[in-house]
């Protein structure tokens, strides 16, 4: 048995990032826990019952943000018991306040982890531990395939980090481009609607994705999900986790910082200059199906026979 612990299904890049997990070990027993913070007692309870022969896979996601703190301190008092390892997980690093969790506390959870595999070079400096390997990318890269372009600009947006001027100046300089250029105009937070069914509320949203050739994005998975699909992708960061990927995906130019937006327009104008990110992707899904490897000879030698001792 994996049991598969993250964050939400109502954030699909949340979501997706243990989808692209599971989808790269395939077709094993498992269940889903959640880790967002309404979730934590009883996902806690569920993990103390787990046997010392089954997995717990923690990832992917934003899980090293200082939101996440209750479950890592719950989680660690059950740490030791568990067979666990973590995947696909980073920081988030908000640039206008401190967002990263308690250093001291994940380097305690690493140390007893069977493996941490993080998704960029800006978590495993802020670890600053040996056990962990070069960074790969999230895993939700390998769920995400390529599909033919369509003629709209999507804008993904996260109010909450830009904030309410840069937003506006995203929104306003978006709709221009759109209509300048005869492409429809879409938007979205990547929240799956209050009342609307978890797998239904997805795939609506990846069609926003699959209907567009252009995305402008302030969420780290919204430059994911486009880059996968095969769009070209302009972002805009008010959190470092967003200048860390597209820096690894060759694209470090094609970033405006929050507080200068005033290039967004001409970005999105020499949008059809951008290099290709194809080889940087190939890549990326290499190395997280190596991954998967390793996590499953795990899983085996768990399941596997145990020996008896006289």
């Amino acid at each position: 048995m994996i049991h598969y612990v993250f964050a939400s299904r109502t954030n699909i890049g949340d979501w997706l990032s243990s989808k692209g997990i599971q989808s790269l070990l395939g077709d094993h027993p498992s269940r889903e826990h959640l880790c967002d913070e309404p979730f934590v007692p009883e996902t806690i309870e569920k993990l103390s019952s787990v046997a010392n022969r089954e997995l717990v896979v923690i990832g992917g996601g934003g899980l090293f943000m200082d939101y996440f703190t209750p479950f890592w301190e719950s989680f660690e008092t059950i740490a030791h018991r568990l067979t666990f390892g973590i995947w696909g997980v980073g920081l988030c690093d908000l640039k206008h306040i401190n967002s990263r969790a308690q250093d001291q506390l994940l380097t305690r959870i690493v140390n007893q982890s069977h493996f941490t595999y993080v998704r960029d070079s800006l978590t495993r400096d802020f670890l600053d531990n040996a056990k962990v390997p070069p960074p790969v990318e999230c895993p939700s890269i390998n769920f995400i395939k390529p599909v033919p372009p369509g003629d709209t600009l999507l804008h993904v947006s996260h109010y909450g980090d830009v904030g309410p001027e840069a937003y506006q100046v995203m929104h306003t300089t978006g709709m221009e481009f759109a209509r300048r250029t005869g492409r429809p105009y879409l938007e979205t937070d990547n929240e799956i609607p209050s009342g609307t069914p978890e797998s239904l509320g997805l795939s609506n949203l990846l069609a926003r994705y699959a209907s567009s050739d252009l995305v402008m994005s302030s969420r780290l998975h919204g430059c994911l999900i486009g880059l996968a699909m095969g769009r070209k992708v302009i972002a805009v960061s008010a959190d470092r986790k967003v200048d860390a990927f597209m820096t690894s995906a060759g694209l470090k130019d094609w970033v405006c910082d929050v507080n200068d937006t005033s290039r967004l327009a001409d970005m999105l104008s020499r949008a059809t200059e951008q290099p290709s990110t194809s080889q940087f992707l190939s890549s990326v899904r290499s190395k997280n199906l190596d991954i998967a490897s390793r996590v499953m000879s795990l899983v085996e030698h768990l399941e596997g026979p145990q020996v008896q001792l006289r």
